[in-house]
C-alpha cells in the first residue's frame, strides 16, 4: 500500500518550494506586484488566476480610459461560444512594461493592435503583449477567441431544462469572472463604455445591460444590436439568451420586463414580482434624491444560480429558488421583496456609484441589505420587516462575529480570492446592522441628505469608504472619525447588560455595562433604547422607553432616575443596537415567569432570541432550554417567534444527536421534540404560515418509526392535515426523510415522484435523498463522483450532494470515510473554482466530539497553503463542533449535579 501521508507532505513541500520560488521573483526589484514608481524597471504578473490589488493598482495607473465593442456567437448545441472584442484604449502615458488583458479558461485565437497581427502569450489566466507592440497613447486591441459554456455558474453558463429540452444561457461575474466571456481588464475601477452584438437561435431572446436597438434576421439565426452603455464596471455587465418567457410591466415610464423559463412560467406570481418592484422605485427615487439611472429594469429567473440574485445593470438574474410552485409563506413573500428592493438599491450604490476595490465591497452589500429593508418597513404590506431583519441578516451578522474567522468590516483585500470569501455575515449582516444603527445616531434625515449627497458627486465614478463617511459627517456636523475606528476597523461583538436598583418601586440608580471578547476588545460608543415593562391584569406591557448613548465599560444613565421599576428591562428595545444582550437577574427571573404575557411581540422575538443564546453559550443546559420552548412554545402566536424557535430546535436536534449523554435520555428529549413538531403541525390553523414552518421542523427532526410512518402516509395521500397542501417541494422533504432513514419503499418513492415530476429540481432533490441515505455503498458512490468524477456533474448537483451526505446522526459514516475525505481537501484547493470549493465543505457535518474537532484542527495546521474560502469554511466547522462539545460538557455537569 502507497503511505498516503508521505505523498501528501512530498506535494506539501513541492509547494512550498515553487510558492518559495514566486515569492522569490516577486520581492525582486521589477515586481509585478508593487506599484512601481520607476519607469525603467520591467513589471510582471504572476502567472496564475486571480488579479492582485497591487497589480490592479499598477493597471489603473497604466490606463486612463478603455471601452469595448463585444460580438458573440451563441448556440443552441455546442459546448463553447465564440467572440471578438474590440477594445478602444487610452494610456496615461507610454507603457514601460507589458499589458494584461484577463482571460480565464478559453482559447485566444489572434490579437490585433490597430489591425496589425500581433505576437502574444496566453496561459490560461491572461493574455500578455508586449509593450513595444503598443508605441502610443491611444490603440485599438482586437482580440478573436473561444470559451467552453460554464457548468458551474460563473461566466457564461448553459442550462438545458429537463422538461422540455430547452436551452438557457445567462451569465454571473463578481467579482472577477467577467473575464470568462471576454478578454478584457477585469477590475471595479476601470468603469467603461460597452457596445454589443449577438447571434443566436432566432427563437431566443438575448438581454444585456441596454435594450436591443435592432434585430436582423438571418435565417435560423437572429443577429441582435445593442446600444452603447452608460460607463459602469464590468463585474455588472451581463449577456443573458434564451427562449424566456417575458412579462411586462413600467413604473411611472421605466420600462420593466420578467422572464423565466417556459417550465417554470406557470408558477410566477408576476403581480409580486412587479408589485415589489414598483414599491422600491417609489422609495428608492425620491430618497437618494436621484433618478433611476439606467434605461431599463428586466429581471431574469434563472436556473442553478450561485447566489440569491446578482445586480447586473438593468438586467438583474434572481435564482428561480425564489419561484415557489406552492403557496408562498409570508415570510417567502417578504423574502422575495427583499431580494427585489436589495438588487434595486444596487443600481444606485454600486452600479452607478461603484467601489475603487474589492476591500470596500462591504459597503455595497451593506447598504444594500440596510435600504431594502428600510425600503420594506416604509413603503410595503410588510409591517414586521425589521423584525424579520433581527430574525436573520442580524443573527446572521451575530454569528459571523463571534466566530474565529471574524473580520473588521473593513479590511484589506489582496486579490480576487480573498474577496469572494469575504461574502459573508460580517460584509452583509454587520455592515448593514450598523448602517442601521447610524440613522439612530445622526438623525435620519441628516443621514438621507449624507447618501444622497454622494451619490450625485460620485455618479459613474468610482469611491471609498472615506468619501461615504465624510458626506454623512458633513451632512450631519459631526465628525465620524471614532466611530469609523471602532466600527468599521475593529472586529468583534460587544455584549451590553443593563442593572438597576430600586426603592420604593422607583428607579435609583441605572447602568449599562459593555464588555468585548479578549481577542477584540475594542469598546464602542452607540445609541440605544431601553424598554421597561411591568406586568398589568395579566399582560406585561411596556411603560416606558428610554433612547441613550453608551460608550466605554459603563455608563451610568441618570434620566433613568425616579421611573417606575421594572420587571422586565430590555437594554436594546426595537433592536436600535448592534450589540448582545445579557439579561439582568431580576429580568431573567421575569422572563421564564412571564414570557408568553409580554405583549410587543418584537421585544418577545428578542427574548427567545436570548433564551438560544444562554444555551448556544453553554450556559443554559440543552434539555433545560428545550423544555422551556416546549412548555412556553405553545402559548406562541407571532410567527417571527414561531420561525424563531423552531429553526433553533431542528439546530438542538442537531446537536443532541451527538453530544455524550446516555442513549436513554438522548432518545427521549428527541421523541419528545419529535412528539411537539407533530402537535404543533396538526394544532395549527389550517393552512397558515404557522403549519407549514411546523411541517418544516417535522420533516427534519422525525425520526421514530411511528413519525416515518405519518410521514409516508402524508405523502400516499393517506393521511391529512387539515389545510396542509403538499406542493412538489414539500413532498419531496417526505421522501428525503424516508430515505434518511431507510423507511418502507423509500427507493421507489423517489422513482414515484420523478415519474410524476421530471423537472430540474426534482431531479436535483432525487440526488439529495439518495445522498442522503445511511448506507457505505451510497457514501462510497457520492465521495466518487465528487472528488473524481465531478466534471460529469453541474455544480448544483454536487452541491445538492454534499449538503445532504453526512447527517449529523450519521458521524460514523463520515469518520468510516474522514481520511479519504481530508486527503481529497489538497486536490480540491487546487480547483479554479471558488464556488467548488465552498460546495465541498458542505460535506463536513457537524463534530461534536474531541477527536473530530481535533482532525479539522490538524488538517488547518498542515495545509497553510489552503486558500481563505476553504481555511475559512473548515475554521467554522471547527468552532461549530467546539461548541457542539461546550454545550455537551454543560449537559453533563447539570446531569451529574
Amino acid at each position: 500500500m502507497i503511505n498516503q501521508t508521505k505523498i501528501k507532505r512530498l506535494r506539501l513541500i513541492t509547494t512550498l518550494l515553487c510558492s518559495i520560488m514566486f515569492a522569490a521573483c516577486e520581492q525582486k526589484p521589477g515586481s509585478t506586484e508593487a506599484a512601481q514608481t520607476s519607469t525603467t524597471k520591467p513589471v510582471t504578473r504572476a502567472e496564475i488566476a486571480g488579479l492582485s490589488e497591487k497589480y490592479a493598482k499598477l493597471r489603473k495607473q497604466q490606463i486612463a480610459e478603455v471601452d469595448y465593442q463585444l460580438s458573440i456567437h451563441l448556440d443552441r448545441n455546442g459546448e463553447s461560444f465564440s467572440g471578438t472584442v474590440v477594445t478602444e484604449i487610452e494610456f496615461n502615458k507610454p507603457l514601460q512594461q507589458p499589458l494584461t488583458v484577463d482571460f480565464s479558461g478559453g482559447t485566444v485565437e489572434t490579437v490585433q493592435v490597430d489591425n496589425q497581427k500581433t505576437p502574444f502569450s496566453y496561459n490560461g489566466h491572461f493574455i500578455r503583449i508586449d509593450n513595444t507592440q503598443l508605441p502610443n497613447k491611444k490603440h485599438t486591441i482586437t482580440i478573436n477567441y473561444r470559451h467552453p459554456y460554464s457548468n458551474n455558474g460563473s461566466g457564461l453558463y448553459r442550462f438545458k431544462d429537463a422538461i422540455d429540452g430547452r436551452v438557457y444561457l445567462y451569465t454571473d461575474f463578481q467579482p472577477y469572472d467577467a473575464n470568462r466571456l471576454f478578454p478584457h481588464f477585469d477590475q471595479p475601477n476601470l468603469k467603461a463604455r460597452y457596445t454589443l452584438d449577438v447571434t443566436a437561435p432566432k427563437e431566443w431572446e438575448v438581454i444585456s445591460a441596454e435594450r436591443e436597438h435592432r434585430v436582423e434576421h438571418e435565417g435560423e439565426i437572429k443577429h441582435w444590436f445593442f446600444p452603447q452603455t452608460p460607463k459602469f464596471s464590468s463585474y455588472i455587465f451581463s449577456l443573458h439568451a434564451g427562449p424566456y418567457h417575458i412579462w411586462e410591466d413600467n413604473a411611472k415610464g421605466i420600462p420593466l420586463r420578467l422572464m423565466a423559463r417556459q417550465s417554470l412560467a406557470q408558477y410566477v406570481k408576476t403581480e409580486d414580482w412587479f408589485t415589489f418592484t414598483k414599491q422600491s422605485f417609489a422609495f428608492f427615487q425620491p430618497y437618494f434624491g436621484i433618478d433611476y439611472p439606467f434605461n431599463k429594469y428586466d429581471q431574469i429567473l434563472v436556473p442553478d444560480f450561485n447566489a440569491g440574485a446578482m445586480e447586473n445593470v438593468g438586467a438583474v438574474t434572481f435564482n428561480d429558488a425564489y419561484v415557489s410552485r406552492g403557496e408562498k409563506t409570508q415570510a417567502q413573500r417578504m423574502r422575495l421583496a427583499n431580494v427585489i428592493a436589495h438588487e434595486l438599491a444596487h443600481q444606485w450604490f454600486g452600479n452607478l456609484v461603484t467601489m475603487n476595490w474589492w476591500d470596500d465591497l462591504w459597503l455595497n452589500e451593506s447598504f444594500a441589505t440596510y435600504m431594502a429593508n428600510l425600503s420594506l418597513a416604509e413603503n410595503s404590506e410588510f409591517s414586521n420587516a425589521w423584525e424579520n431583519f433581527y430574525l436573520g441578516t442580524k443573527q446572521w451578522a451575530y454569528y459571523s462575529d463571534q466566530r474565529p474567522t471574524t473580520h473588521a468590516i473593513q479590511l484589506p483585500v489582496k486579490n480576487t480570492e480573498e474577496a469572494f470569501s469575504n461574502f459573508d455575515g460580517i460584509t452583509y449582516g454587520k455592515g448593514g446592522s450598523i448602517l442601521k444603527q447610524l440613522p439612530y445616531f445622526l438623525g435620519k434625515e441628516k443621514f438621507r441628505q449624507g447618501v444622497s449627497s454622494y451619490l450625485k458627486e460620485f455618479s459613474y465614478k468610482n469611491s471609498t469608504l472615506d468619501d461615504f463617511i465624510n458626506h454623512l459627517g458633513k451632512a450631519a456636523s459631526i465628525n465620524l472619525e471614532e466611530w469609523q475606528q471602532q466600527w468599521l476597523y475593529q472586529a468583534g461583538l460587544n455584549t451590553i447588560e443593563a442593572s438597576f436598583e430600586c426603592e420604593n418601586d422607583r428607579i435609583t440608580g441605572l447602568s449599562l455595562t459593555q464588555t468585548a471578547p479578549d481577542d477584540y476588545p475594542t469598546l464602542r460608543e452607540q445609541r440605544t433604547q431601553l424598554g421597561f415593562y411591568r406586568i398589568n391584569e395579566g399582560v406585561m406591557k411596556r411603560y416606558a422607553t428610554l433612547p441613550v448613548i453608551y460608550s466605554g465599560e459603563l455608563t451610568k444613565i441618570e434620566s433613568a432616575k425616579g421611573l417606575s421599576c421594572p420587571q422586565i428591562l430590555y437594554p436594546n428595545e426595537e433592536d436600535w443596537a448592534f450589540a448582545k444582550v445579557t439579561l439582568d437577574k431580576i429580568t431573567l427571573k421575569n422572563v421564564a415567569q412571564y414570557l408568553h404575557a409580554i405583549e410587543n411581540p418584537f421585544t418577545r422575538l428578542m427574548l427567545w432570541q436570548s433564551l438560544f443564546d444562554s444555551a448556544y453559550d453553554a450556559k443554559l443546559p440543552l434539555d433545560e432550554y428545550i423544555s422551556f420552548v416546549i412548555n412556553n412554545g405553545v402559548a406562541e402566536q407571532d410567527i417571527s417567534a414561531i420561525r424563531l424557535n423552531a429553526r433553533y430546535l431542528n439546530y438542538v436536534h442537531s446537536y443532541l444527536n451527538q453530544v455524550p449523554i446516555d442513549q436513554q435520555r438522548r432518545s427521549k428529549i428527541l421523541k419528545t421534540m419529535e412528539d411537539f413538531a407533530w402537535e404543533r403541525l396538526q394544532q395549527a390553523p389550517a393552512g397558515s404560515d404557522q403549519q407549514k414552518t411546523w411541517f418544516e421542523l417535522f420533516t427534519e427532526i422525525a425520526h421514530s418509526n411511528s413519525a416515518l410512518n405519518n410521514a409516508k402516509l402524508l405523502l400516499m395521500g393517506e393521511l391529512s392535515v387539515k389545510g396542509l397542501i403538499l406542493d412538489p417541494d414539500m413532498r419531496w422533504d417526505l421522501i428525503h426523510l424516508q430515505n434518511r432513514y431507510l423507511y418502507s419503499d423509500y427507493e421507489q418513492a423517489i422513482a414515484r415522484e420523478l415519474s410524476k415530476d421530471s423537472s430540474d429540481r426534482s431531479k436535483l432533490n432525487a440526488i439529495a435523498a439518495e445522498a442522503v441515505r445511511p448506507l457505505p455503498e451510497i457514501k462510497q458512490k457520492w465521495l466518487e463522483n465528487l472528488i473524481q468524477h465531478r466534471d460529469n456533474f453541474k455544480l448544483s448537483e454536487l452541491r445538492k450532494a454534499s449538503y445532504s451526505l453526512f447527517k449529523d446522526e450519521q458521524i460514523s459514516l463520515f469518520n468510516n470515510n474522514s481520511e479519504k475525505i481530508l486527503y481529497a481537501l489538497e486536490q480540491i484547493n487546487n480547483e479554479d473554482s471558488s464556488e467548488l470549493i465552498s460546495s465541498y465543505t458542505n460535506i463536513f457535518p457537524l463534530m461534536c466530539s474531541n477527536e473530530g474537532a481535533q482532525k479539522i484542527s490538524t488538517i488547518l495546521e498542515e495545509n497553510p497553503q489552503f486558500k481563505p474560502t476553504l481555511v475559512k469554511a473548515l475554521k467554522n466547522h471547527l468552532y461549530t463542533s467546539e461548541r457542539c462539545i461546550k454545550m455537551g460538557q454543560a449537559l453533563l455537569i447539570k446531569n451529574k449535579g
